[in-house]
């Protein structure tokens, strides 16, 4: 059909458009609106062709526009749908028009083309064709359509009123109007359980980029008086749910416990000890020591919850979701429900327990003669915190003073042939954090005290003895590694915290690796992660790596998926310690708030840039910027007091005693 310099009405992609056909090429056409803007169109979008353009096109299109709209007015659309009721199917526009004009005049498509695509609860359309609704598909839609202009009309006013009570200057509860109570439900829920809703959408549009659904949900929620008494914020805002659903916990409630297997090494007769933090609940390890004339028989013994945990099941899936126990000062939030990590699973004083061991025997020397692997059982004799085992190391008594004397030995001769082979010891004071009912309390722990070297070790020794025998048996692992630092590291044995600033930055990033390779820092030729399976969700795949092989199973991971498993569990568990340390520094800084404004302070200076001086407090060890009119210089001590602490924002600001 010659189209050119003609007027077409066509269907754009929601609407009717008049146009002038300028050039058509096949069945493509170039055409200009009503204004002089130009488009594109083809032909079978074509509804209705008038007449040729004998004056201004604009003119024209606006004159043919009056009397469409004109002819629009006189359609009774009811009648139409009435009477097409009966004709099921897609209807051509050329047939509808003949059924209500009794023509395909070009001014009645137009009209009626304009009619249709305006009314789609009566009407269907598809291409340039239509459909009838029926009476109960037509009542669906329009309900529809009033349900989501209620929700557009809602969310305007939620975001409206969200707006509001955040430029609300009033402290104290603020009160909820009756058409938003529903709203802050769902932002509750939201925080508390995770569940997205139209709430979420809307706080999102409220915060753009300044600030995440969460940190408003937060807000709204503590504002309003409707946060409950025992949640922690941090935990919210970082959408971390401490509980569990009702789903695992039932399914938690339903494991058997373990009742001894004869398949299993028997080392239920040995005396064994755990060590670990008086708070500790999930006991993942514990040692024992036999004597062998002048050798020493050491077993280290590792809790195996791939006993009850298996590949994809309930427990692994939401294992895999937080595949790091998060230790909070507020709380902890436990990789598995109480029942498997602080039971089941857990090497509890007196309870028979599956457990991944290693015997290794050490010469007189405490050297490493031999070792030996088994999935075992294990019962704990003897439970014994920090403190106690280093009483018993200052003053030993009996078999257990004995025992814990040897390991300590054996375990100083470990590090010294780790260093001798090219690792390096970096540690720094941890202050542990306690907030209990709004009481803060801050104990500072020394990782070099006797008996923390002594289960620091074992565990490094545990580590890569699982590598040792998973290369030697062809079990897929992944590896540890770390490359060598920029330059030599020089072991820490007292911390200085400029000394140890310098020191870590000459560091690399530690890997995974499908290749065994050396692992620098440590200074072994290979290195793996078996020891906390209850806390990291990395040494538990490992652990049934371990299970399938000694059990005589096919491996439940091939290497690749391995590395793509312990991959994204890497990044995960990388953001939970970031979260993890951004809590304690909230809540030290919180601490240095509540209790040490005001006090002559000790403090190193660690880092000096012009102006700019980074100091670090004793025994808190965290740091402010510094404030001094006088020259200072990096490693000085100073005296000073504190001038600002915001904790939320990670800040605090120093100034120097003159």
């Amino acid at each position: 059909m010659e189209l050119e310099n003609r007027i077409i009405d066509y269907l754009g992609s929601t609407e009717m458009v008049l146009a002038v056909v300028l050039r058509q090429t096949h069945d493509k056409l170039q055409v200009q609106l009503e204004g002089g803007r130009n488009d594109r169109a083809a032909e079978r979008q074509v509804v209705a062709v008038h007449g040729t353009v004998t004056t201004d096109p604009s003119h024209a299109l606006a004159a043919l526009a009056i009397r469409i709209q004109a002819t629009m007015a006189e359609i009774d659309l009811e009648l139409l749908w009435e009477s097409l009721q009966d004709q099921p199917g897609p209807i051509a526009i050329g047939t509808m028009s003949r059924e209500y004009f009794g023509d395909v005049e070009p001014l009645h498509l137009s009209a009626l083309a304009r009619c249709l695509t305006a009314d789609p609860v009566r009407f269907r359309r598809k291409g340039l064709e239509f459909s009838v609704r029926t009476r109960a598909e037509a009542a669906e839609v329009e309900a529809l359509r009033r349900k989501r202009a209620d929700r557009a009309q809602l969310r305007d006013q939620s975001q409206a009123w969200v707006r509001a009570l955040l430029a609300n200057p009033e402290r104290g509860q603020l009160s909820v109007p009756a058409e938003m109570q529903d709203f802050v439900r769902q932002a509750r829920d939201y925080l508390l359980v995770g569940h997205s809703c139209d709430a979420v959408n809307t706080l999102s549009e409220v915060g753009g980029t300044r600030r995440t659904a969460r940190d408003l949900a937060l807000e709204l929620v503590t504002r309003t008086g409707n946060l409950p008494a025992d949640a922690d914020p941090f935990l919210l805002v970082n959408g971390i749910h401490a509980g569990f659903s009702t789903a695992v916990l039932e399914y938690a409630a339903g494991l058997v416990p373990y009742v001894g297997d004869s398949a299993r090494a028997d080392y239920s007769g040995l005396e064994s000890f755990s060590i670990d933090d008086d708070e500790t609940r999930e006991v993942d390890d514990a040692l024992s020591v036999e004597r062998d004339g002048d050798r020493t028989i050491v077993g280290i013994h590792i809790a195996d919850p791939a006993h009850f945990v298996s590949k994809d099941d309930v427990l692994d899936r939401v294992a895999m979701e937080r595949p790091l126990s998060l230790y909070l000062p507020t709380t902890t939030v436990m990789m598995f429900p109480d029942r498997l990590s602080c039971d089941l699973a857990s090497l509890s004083e007196g309870k028979l327990r599956a457990t991944l061991s290693f015997r290794v025997v050490f010469g007189p020397d405490g050297s490493l003669e031999d070792w030996e692997f088994a999935g075992a059982q294990v019962r704990v004799t003897r439970r014994l915190s920090y403190d106690q085992a280093d009483a018993l190391l200052a003053a030993p008594q009996g078999g257990l003073g004995e025992s814990l004397t040897r390991l300590l030995r054996i375990s100083e001769t470990l590090a010294a042939g780790r260093v001798a082979a090219g690792g390096f010891t970096l540690s720094r004071p941890e202050p542990s954090i306690h907030v209990v009912g709004g009481r803060i309390t801050v104990k500072v722990l020394d990782p070099t005290s006797p008996s923390r070297r002594v289960v620091s070790e074992m565990m490094i020794l545990a580590n890569r003895l699982t590598a040792e025998y998973a290369l030697r048996h062809d079990i897929p692992v992944i590896y540890r590694v770390q490359d060598p630092p920029s330059e030599p590291v020089q072991s820490m044995t007292r911390y200085d915290p400029v000394d140890f600033e310098r020191q870590v930055r000459k560091l690399k990033r530690t890997r995974l690796s499908t290749i065994p390779q050396r692992h620098a820092g440590l200074g072994l030729e290979l290195y793996t992660q078996i020891s906390s399976p209850i806390r990291r969700y990395a040494d538990l795949v490992l652990a049934r790596q371990l299970d399938a092989h000694v059990e005589g199973r096919a491996f439940p991971y091939s290497q690749v998926e391995l590395l793509e498993v312990l991959g994204a569990v890497e990044r995960m568990s990388q953001q939970n310690r970031m979260l993890e340390r951004e809590a304690r520094r909230n809540w030290l800084l919180e601490y240095v708030r509540q209790q040490k404004m005001g006090e002559d302070l000790d403090a190193v200076v660690v880092n000096r840039d012009g102006r700019f001086v980074l100091a670090e407090l004793d025994g808190v060890f965290e740091r402010g910027v510094l404030f001094t009119i006088g020259s200072v210089q990096v490693g000085q001590r100073v005296r000073v007091r504190v001038r600002d602490v915001h904790p939320k924002e990670g800040k605090m600001a120093l100034e120097m005693i003159s």
